[in-house]
């Protein structure tokens, strides 16, 4: 049984329409009688167009998207924070969530006293506030902090204080929104947990995030939003396949359009009193510029420098990582004693060569850095390279970051070595 239904949903937002006073109201009437005289006029923004989905009883949904694409948008929908322009939104059971960072919370009042406020809006009687009182102060673990204002606390104590209060309500449905990014590490430990605690319980989640492994790992169904339309419906490896590929194109198309336009020196507005990398080339085993490699291929690195005052102990790396943040690898000067020992001094290159590289199919960013070995000084950095590794990104459902050198056997055949890709 669907306990969330969107048929055909639009969201439009006019940009600039908004007033308080008859005076705000005058004033943005005229100005857009002059757009319209001079022939301006702003376009509507369509939030999201024609979304259609159910969310069965117990499940847990969960939509992915690059910012702007609608994700939150469906929640403020589902939450009647806001309603649609076009279609129809069906909800049945008692709804909570968590959409916005200390939404109901008066910023005066105590914690104590903003849980049985936050805890009213969300529905639940005193009664069963208290009932739960000590265990959600307990979760939240701000117990020497409950009888402060909370407009003292951290925006994680916030954000604890809120899923607190959120996930002790006995509801039906949950929406959570990409706050969790906020806590500790531990804290979204704890926050998982407690969600799969509650799924498990049968209550139905619609989590909103950018943790591509959260949605792969959690979520039973995930949707891929684009530009407020559904790009993708299905399995969440299916769909999370979907919107790294989504990324990866836009990588590529971005880096081509900077290779052109863009002039690979630094910009003439950079201190002449700091140390700068002024550029760095990423290149192949002839020593030609490239983007696009092979699996097990090596690549150079070429990075130019300048600094003002000779730096007697330079401390260099190399980090490669994926485009979605993910640090895959480094390379130093730590291990070349020689070089280690040489000063960097006026203007000058240093080259490293890297690999072979056994990296899956994918997109790859490389920062630079120069700092000191002998003090924690970090004296400049670059981190506008990508590169390539070509292929297909593999199978919904396969994921990893290196190919791995592996022996199979079984009793009745001889082992066999598995062989790098060609």
């Amino acid at each position: 049984m669907a306990v969330i239904e969107l048929h055909h949903v639009d969201k439009i937002y006019h940009l600039g329409k908004r007033s308080s006073s008859l005076r705000e109201a005058i004033a943005q009437g005229t100005v857009r009688l002059v757009r319209r005289q001079r022939g301006e006029q702003t376009p509507p923004l369509h939030a999201l167009d024609n979304v259609s989905f159910e969310v069965k009883a117990g499940e847990a949904l969960g939509i992915i998207g690059h910012n702007g694409a609608g994700k939150s948008t469906i929640l403020k929908l589902l939450s009647r924070v806001a309603f649609p322009t076009n279609g129809t939104i069906h909800t049945n059971g008692r709804l909570a969530a968590l959409i916005e960072l200390g939404a109901g919370f008066h910023p005066e009042l105590s914690g104590r006293e903003n849980i049985y406020l936050n805890g009213s809006i969300l529905g639940l009687k005193r009664r069963e506030i208290t009932a739960q009182f000590d265990q959600i102060v307990e979760f939240a673990g701000l117990e020497a902090f409950i009888d402060t204002p909370v407009k003292r606390y951290s925006s994680g104590m916030y954000v604890r204080l809120a899923f607190a209060v959120a996930a002790h309500v006995r509801s039906d449905i949950l929406l959570v929104d990409e706050v969790l990014s906020v806590g500790d590490v531990a804290f979204q430990q704890k926050c998982m947990t407690k969600m799969q605690e509650l799924r498990d319980q049968g209550v139905t989640i619609v989590l909103v995030t950018h943790n591509l492994w959260t949605v792969e790992s959690f979520c039973d169904r995930a949707i891929l939003l684009n530009h407020g339309k559904i790009q993708a419906e299905g399995s969440p490896a299916a769909v999370v396949q979907a919107y790294r590929q989504n990324e990866r194109d836009e990588l590529v198309a971005t880096t081509q359009a900077e290779a052109t336009t863009s002039a690979p020196d630094t910009p003439a507005a950079a201190n002449k009193d700091e140390t700068v990398i002024t550029r760095v080339e990423i290149l192949d085993k002839d020593g030609q510029p490239k983007a696009d490699f092979e699996s097990w291929d090596s690549i150079t690195v070429r990075v130019h420098y300048r600094t003002p005052k000779p730096i007697q102990s330079p401390y260099l790396v190399i980090r490669i990582s994926r485009s979605d943040g993910l640090v895959c690898c480094r390379a130093t000067n730590s291990r070349e004693p020689d070089f280690s020992a040489r000063q960097l001094a006026g203007e000058g290159v240093f080259e490293v060569l890297v690999g072979p590289l056994p990296l899956l199919p994918d997109t790859y960013n490389l920062d630079a850095h120069i700092a000191d070995s002998q003090q924690p000084i970090l004296h400049a950095s670059s981190s506008k390279q990508t590169f390539r590794i070509n292929g297909d990104l593999g199978e919904p459902g396969e994921s990893g970051v290196f190919w791995v050198d592996a022996y199979w056997k079984s009793p009745e055949v001889s082992p066999t070595y598995s062989e790098r890709p060609e």
